[in-house]
């Protein structure tokens, strides 16, 4: 799939995954926790749906606190088969309009594109790339701009990463 179609398709696809992530966050089951991560799990009508995040450990960039909401990076599997190691972020604001933000795993750096308040990889393979690296790494850095123009610049341990992947894979195969 390429031009037109093939980008039309792909934000359908994100779009989508965006609506059952909102889902998951309604109604979701802790499994369990390795260190800086904790994987979740929510049955739904289309198959169960299985992510790990984590929560940044500071937070730095000129803005106030107040006005930021919850702030993640997930990795999830489902509902179905072809949706596995899904790399996304919340940021807690929305990101400026046609913007990308930076995702440094230990100074190896790759960009992800944002609809509204997220963040997500350009695709499976970037996916498969990014969770290797996650796997390998210890410091998580996401920097983005908001829509009021302020730069966050996040920082995320990966210490329990791939012991959360692990388990992860695990329970929803």
């Amino acid at each position: 799939m390429t031009g037109r179609y093939g980008i039309a398709f792909f934000c359908l696809w994100v779009l989508s995954l965006t609506m059952v992530m909102g889902q998951v966050q309604a109604k979701t089951e802790e499994l369990k926790g390795f260190k800086d991560w904790i994987i979740y799990k929510q049955e739904t009508a289309k198959g169960r749906i299985c992510f790990m995040s984590s929560v940044p450990k500071d937070l730095r960039g000129d803005y106030d606190r107040a006005n930021r909401g919850e702030t993640r990076v997930f990795v999830s599997h489902g509902p179905g088969k072809a949706e596995r190691d899904v790399v996304s972020v919340l940021a807690g604001y929305r990101y400026k309009k046609q913007s990308e933000v930076g995702f440094s795993i230990d100074k190896k750096s790759a960009t992800l594109f944002t609809l509204d308040n997220r963040a997500w990889s350009h695709g499976p393979e970037d996916d498969m790339r990014l969770v290797a690296a996650m796997k390998r790494g210890s410091k998580l850095i996401v920097t983005g701009v908001s829509s009021r123009n302020n730069k966050t610049i996040d920082e995320y341990s990966l210490s329990g990463f791939t012991a959360a992947k692990n388990f992860l894979d695990k329970a929803c195969p």
